[in-house]
């Protein structure tokens, strides 16, 4: 028999007699939405369906201790089941985010030889005016110039990884072994010191824009 929203409640607070039942019965359907949603997923579509079955048994675990741990401020304004598959679901999705970044080396992206041109793949244009194209490549070669020369190292790391690469500032601190608000301090005194030296080189930034827009 389903539940009301008020009998999930009682029957997942501690010391419920019927908590066990309740956990159970959230858990089979956390455990079936996520699995559904993981089936959903192209990037994951290389693995056996065992690591799936592994994976949504992982995340709805975790989901049911956040679930767990917030009974207090469901309001109500929803199926209490449909707060917590949601619960769920965002959860599901910031851990595949984070795994995504788990194994990835910021030194790739900046070790010797690798500019940033090459990183970006500009595409060339096969309509462009050849002048314009020309002004683009130099300028280019200044910008990537300054970037790899006046930079720090982590300055450059985590100006690749969050403008080019689109890392998260969570995963990015995890790899430089630090906190999110140090990557935006590295963010702002790289993004301060790249505007001064091409401005130093008569390079405005709208001038750049309208170049390379």
């Amino acid at each position: 028999m389903e539940r009301t929203n008020e009998e999930w409640i009682e029957a997942l607070r501690e010391g419920s007699p019927d908590q066990h039942e309740g956990i159970t019965d959230l858990l089979k359907r956390l455990r079936r939405g996520v699995l559904a949603y993981l089936h959903t997923r192209s990037d994951l579509s290389q693995l056996a369906e065992s690591e799936l079955v592994q994976m949504s048994e992982d995340f709805a675990q975790e989901s049911l201790l956040k679930v767990q741990d917030n009974l207090d401020s469901f309001q109500g304004k929803s199926k209490f089941t449909t707060w917590a598959s949601k619960i769920a679901a965002n959860h599901t999705i910031s851990e595949l985010r984070r795994a995504k970044w788990r194994d990835y080396s910021l030194d790739a992206l900046t070790e010797s030889g690798s500019s940033l041109q090459e990183i970006l793949a500009l595409p060339a244009d096969q309509n462009q005016d050849p002048d314009t194209e020309s002004e683009r490549r130099q300028v280019w070669r200044t910008i990537d110039h300054v970037i790899k020369n006046e930079l720090t190292d982590r300055q450059r790391q985590a100006l690749v990884a969050v403008r080019v690469e689109n890392i998260p500032i969570a995963e990015v601190a995890r790899m430089l072994e630090t906190n999110p608000n140090n990557v935006y301090k590295l963010l702002h005194d790289a993004r301060l010191k790249l505007k001064r030296h091409l401005e130093e080189l008569d390079l405005e930034p709208d001038y750049i824009l309208r170049l390379f827009g």
